[in-house]
């Protein structure tokens, strides 16, 4: 893996993010600090895998965790110059996954290359070298493109053009605005971009309905890995994955990136994982169900469809 995402499941550790474009051991966590150094955290990413050592947020004796895991180029980046400032990419074509680097300069309308083959339909950026900015969050079904949202906050969507001066990502860049929490001068920042990728990636909305039938979202795959974010109120993040959850028992266990919480159930009953999408069963989650309202989702396929288009989805 380039991305690892970790969680305590047991206790109230801070979410844990490493990536291999800044290398083993720089820590961010999704409470607002800066990268750090953690010298007994993630030491390698290997073939498969990741080593680590005993930081108490991946390896406390006796605590459970979870990590999700996303591939890009096995750490080999490349100098993207289609913007305005260079960048430095780390491109999975197939996956429509890039990891950036980029220094700001805080120039209103300022561009960074993604190098993706496509225009990104969502983003996830992190100021590296100061504390207290937020992980600033785009989403192409935002009400446009003037709008973000706070992956460590449960605030609805905000409007601002300073953040990427009201301007949806092209097929080569990403428009920045002003704010530190994006481009401030001489400050550092990583960006995960994503585009779908039919079969195996989504990034959608859909409209809750308040009902124990809830809406059934097609994603012409199975998910493995589904994050839901109200966009209409404030309310928390929700991660749902098929490791936690192999069966649709009834309930379901929800982490909440925009908190360090120890891993919760849904009450009543949670979402059900099906093989060509998802089915909301509980009708008074305002995270996932609240009526008339918007909810963003991000979605990531157990059993990808790609390449012939002959592998099976397995039924649940």
């Amino acid at each position: 893996p380039d991305w690892v995402w970790i969680k305590n499941r047991d206790a109230t550790d801070a979410h844990q993010i490493y990536d291999s474009n800044r290398g083993p051991q720089k820590d961010l966590n999704i409470s607002t600090v800066q990268e750090s150094t953690t010298t007994d955290g993630l030491q390698k990413f290997l073939k498969g895998g990741f080593a680590i050592e005993d930081d108490v947020s991946i390896n406390t004796s006796g605590e459970s965790y979870v990590s999700w895991n996303w591939v890009c180029n096995g750490g080999t980046t490349s100098t993207n110059d289609q913007g305005s400032i260079d960048s430095t990419t780390q491109v999975n074509s197939t996956a429509g996954f890039s990891i950036i680097q980029h220094t700001g300069n805080g120039t209103n309308g300022a561009t960074i290359g993604h190098g993706l083959s496509q225009a990104p339909t969502f983003l996830i950026t992190k100021n590296t070298s100061t504390n207290n900015r937020d992980w600033m969050v785009w989403h192409h079904k935002l009400t446009d493109g003037s709008y973000f949202i706070d992956l460590n906050q449960s605030e609805a969507q905000i409007q601002s053009t300073s953040y990427t001066n009201s301007t949806a990502p092209s097929s080569t860049v990403i428009t920045l605005g002003t704010s530190a929490i994006i481009n401030g001068n001489g400050e550092s920042y990583v960006t995960f971009a994503f585009h779908d990728v039919p079969g195996f990636s989504k990034f959608g909305s859909y409209t809750g309905n308040a009902n124990s039938s809830g809406p059934f979202i097609n994603l012409g795959f199975k998910p493995a890995w589904l994050m839901i974010k109200n966009i209409s109120r404030s309310v928390d993040w929700i991660i749902i994955d098929n490791k936690r959850d192999p069966f649709n028992d009834g309930v379901s266990k929800l982490l909440k990136p925009n908190e360090t919480d120890a891993e919760s159930e849904a009450n009543n009953k949670g979402i059900d994982l099906l093989s060509n999408g998802f089915k909301i069963r509980q009708s008074s989650s305002n995270a996932f169900n609240a009526s008339s309202e918007t909810h963003v989702y991000m979605a990531f396929a157990e059993h990808p469809f790609l390449g012939d288009g002959t592998n099976p989805a397995t039924a649940r």
